[in-house]
């Protein structure tokens, strides 16, 4: 059993490494399966409209696939953690993304990209809606779009207000774009020279995240056991108290 022992507010260095991952799974599938953006579903679904507006209801039909693949993975991610409420359910969102990462890999270049993208749609959805606030600033990890807009907003308030919270809420945000486009970068960089294999680079960096997941994990069992010990212990006390 994985028991909900972590914070909401999470570390930088997991937000680090989650956002460099979705900036190279945005290099990834534009640059090696179809040219397509899965991590945020705007474009797939402008294609959509504009395939099945023209007739193309075949070619249409492949966005269609990448839109309910996200959808799924938001249902999933909001779902399981309200239901099981005693899930470590990051531990499992990073244990699943490694293990679908390596997966893709081993793709056969044969294969049709949206099998790819399909895929990363879904594992992007559930990391969107499962990694959302550092530092109680709520944040994206997966796109930059509103992002970039705070970073602004923050900024602009900070100056006028001479607020130094608001600058670091500007910090915040622009520390997760700088990481998102680093990914990118080394997304573009490595496709180039491993191919599909590239994305084991984005496997490597999550397993750290994961055992620090798996040790908080690990800690909170110990905490439970012993807390279910003490209160055995009281009660003991208590009865024997009580003659």
């Amino acid at each position: 059993m994985l028991f909900k022992n972590f914070k909401r507010d999470m570390s930088f260095y997991v937000f680090a490494m989650f956002a460099f991952t979705g900036g190279f799974l945005e290099a990834f599938t534009f640059i090696l399966h179809g040219g397509v953006f899965c991590n945020a579903q705007t474009g797939n679904l402008v294609m959509l409209v504009i395939q099945f507006v023209r007739g193309d209801f075949a070619g249409g039909l492949r966005y269609l696939y990448s839109l309910l693949a996200y959808i799924a993975g938001i249902l999933l991610s909001a779902a399981v953690p309200s239901r099981f409420k005693r899930v470590n359910w990051p531990l499992v969102v990073t244990a699943g993304e490694i293990a679908v990462l390596l997966a893709i890999a081993f793709i056969p270049a044969s294969a049709e990209n949206w099998y790819t993208y399909v895929t990363v749609a879904f594992v992007c959805a559930v990391q969107y809606n499962t990694f959302t606030k550092l530092s109680g600033v709520a944040l994206a990890t997966t796109f930059c779009t509103n992002n970039l807009r705070q970073t602004v907003m923050h900024l602009m308030q900070g100056i006028s207000q001479k607020d130094r919270s608001e600058y670091k809420k500007s910090a915040i945000y622009a520390f997760i774009i700088v990481c998102f486009a680093a990914g990118a970068a080394v997304g573009v960089l490595s496709a180039q020279v491993l191919s599909n294999y590239c994305i084991f680079v984005c496997a490597a960096l999550l397993l750290p995240v994961l055992a620090l997941f798996a040790a908080d994990s690990a800690i909170s069992v110990r905490l439970r056991a012993k807390g279910a010990k003490a209160d055995v212990q009281l009660s003991i006390d208590d009865i024997n108290g009580g003659k």
